[in-house]
């Protein structure tokens, strides 16, 4: 037979079909309506454009891939051989990424879940997530490849040895050789040079490989009910109502050190995650340790199901309820701390839940992204960021959910307000000059300050180049952190010490594991975005609560046409 190219258009109405055994070829993958020119049977007859065809790739089916067999139903159900076809050429390619499942109604557009899973994963832990990745014939053949490079290198040994501050300089210029590196442009090229460079010794991968297991990123702590006080469905007659059962928002909470009798002399802080990492091991490595600066504090955090991947509007509701939950057991204020998505997360709350602003005397924003971030895609490598979860999606600088946040006044603080952020942010851009994204405005009048590590700390240490992540452990983030808990209004750098300050990499409270540990995060985000399903074509559509207001819904139509 003489070879053909063949040209593959899927169309994101398609209907995959299961399964299935052809004769004496394989197991089919997946399957669903394409469009194929010029390729030819052996008997002779042609497969016609819209044909039902199962198709199989080389190295799993990719946009990049090439295309190895056509297998059709026609004419006694045989294989064709296509040799050396040229790339296909695709505008959507219709197909889960993970753990080969096949297109659900959720993938094309119906609300996912809103519960995560239970923190007991039997079997499964990093690796086996990375090896499931790896193996699945379906991932891209370039994130299997790199998936499976990276798992090679965890088995490897490759910690450096060495001691004291020696130690914490040669893993600080290591972090700064990854993150300078214009070869790494994703989160798996950013994972693979941290492994690669021997930066999680043994301890620490073992920690992080057990982390679906940690009881710190539970999702069903049985907290005590509140009979005092009703504070659901809402608490506030302008309270948007919560479309979550009460029982899953409370259990979402971990109170690690609660007495009733000592409650008075506390100061609760919320703990908000970012994107797809589970908050218990986010903050385990730097601000879960907040009570050895700061005594009377008491971390809780919030464990958002899914690793804070789905609907951001959804994730909000978990903060919303956590920050009522908290004060009303407290029976005082509380204050918020907050890693990446977890700024929009916290500001969206006290936007539609107003009565929480009564109730929150700090907010501290680390690495935000209150106008979204023009990477979006970094950590969605997949098909060019053709699919994606829904709130990596909504963080991008042009969504439907950034504008909606900011209309109306919700690009200003509704309480006192620190914000805390670095120009080296590899996933937050922009973040320098008037249009960083981690600027809030004070147009309410509650105190606000806005915080750039490299002009507070100009070409000192504590300015050097510190990641998302890398801000978590940043000195001058913590020294302003402790500043605003423990002073009325938002931190003031004035008010610090600050050429003390910018001579260190990591502030006192924290040591070179909490560091390395700290950017171990991006290795378990990879395995949450790689677990996460279904993945989304676009960004979700505004809550009823919020596109009923005026104009705060214009933006991201383009997106959603082009797709």
């Amino acid at each position: 037979m003489k070879a053909v190219p063949v040209y593959l258009l899927f169309q994101p109405a398609n209907v995959l079909v299961p399964n299935r055994k052809l004769q004496d070829s394989q197991e089919v993958n997946w399957a669903g309506i394409v469009s194929i020119e010029r390729v030819q049977g052996k008997t002779g007859e042609h497969i016609n454009q819209g044909d039902y065809v199962p198709t199989r790739h080389r190295g799993g089916g990719t946009h990049q891939g090439e295309v190895d067999k056509v297998v059709t139903d026609d004419a006694g159900a045989h294989e064709e051989d296509v040799a050396n076809p040229p790339k296909m050429r695709l505008s959507i390619l219709v197909v889960s990424l993970i753990h080969g499942a096949f297109l659900s109604p959720a993938l094309l557009g119906a609300s996912p879940l809103h519960h995560g899973s239970s923190v007991s994963n039997p079997g499964q832990d990093l690796i086996s997530v990375l090896s499931s990745a790896a193996e699945n014939p379906i991932v891209d053949g370039r994130v299997s490849d790199t998936v499976s490079n990276i798992r090679s290198s965890i088995a490897a040994d490759r910690s450096f040895h060495a001691a004291g501050d020696e130690t914490v300089q040669l893993a600080w210029k290591k972090i700064e050789t990854i993150f300078t590196n214009r070869t790494s442009s994703t989160l798996l090229d950013f994972v693979h040079s941290i492994v690669v460079s021997g930066l999680l010794p043994s301890n620490l991968l073992s920690f992080l490989n057990g982390y679906l297991n940690n009881n710190i990123n539970s999702g069903y702590n049985m907290n005590p009910d509140l009979d005092r006080e009703r504070i659901y469905p809402s608490r506030a007659a302008k309270d948007a109502l919560y479309s979550i059962p009460e029982e899953a928002l409370r259990q979402a909470i971990y109170v690690s050190n609660f007495s009733p009798s000592g409650r008075n002399e506390r100061k609760p802080v919320i703990l908000v995650p970012g994107t797809a990492a589970p908050a218990g091991t986010t903050y385990y490595f730097n601000f879960g340790k907040l009570g050895s600066a700061i005594p009377a504090a008491d971390v809780v955090w919030v464990n958002v199901p899914d690793a804070s991947l789905g609907d951001v509007q959804v994730n909000a509701e978990y903060i919303a309820y956590a920050i009522n939950y908290i004060s009303t057991l407290y029976q005082t204020k509380v204050s918020v701390i907050s890693w990446s998505q977890g700024g929009l997360n916290t500001q969206w709350a006290l936007k539609y839940w107003p009565s929480t602003r009564d109730v929150v005397e700090d907010f501290i924003a680390l690495s935000p992204d209150f106008r979204g971030t023009i990477v979006s895609t970094l950590a969605c490598p997949w098909l060019a960021g053709t699919v994606c979860t829904p709130a990596l999606w909504q963080q991008g600088s042009d969504t439907k959910f950034v504008h909606t946040l900011r209309g109306l006044g919700g690009d200003s603080a509704y309480v006192p307000t620190t914000t805390i952020y670095s120009s080296f942010d590899e996933v937050v851009q922009p973040m320098r000059g008037d249009q960083a994204s981690a600027i809030l405005q004070d147009s309410h009048g509650v105190g606000v300050s806005n915080n750039h590590l490299q002009t507070i700390c100009p070409h000192k240490p504590a300015g050097g180049i510190y990641t998302h992540e890398g801000v978590l452990y940043n000195p001058l983030a913590w020294a302003l952190t402790i500043d605003a808990l423990t002073h009325d209004g938002p931190g003031d750098p004035s008010r610090l010490d600050v050429g003390k300050v910018c001579q260190r990499l990591l502030p006192p409270q924290l040591s070179l594991d909490d560091m390395l540990g700290t950017e171990g995060l991006l290795l378990v985000s990879m395995s949450e975005v790689l677990r996460y399903t279904p993945k989304t074509f676009t960004e979700p559509d505004i809550i009823g609560y919020a596109s009923i207001v005026p104009g705060v819904a214009e933006s991201g139509i383009r997106r959603e046409r082009e797709i």
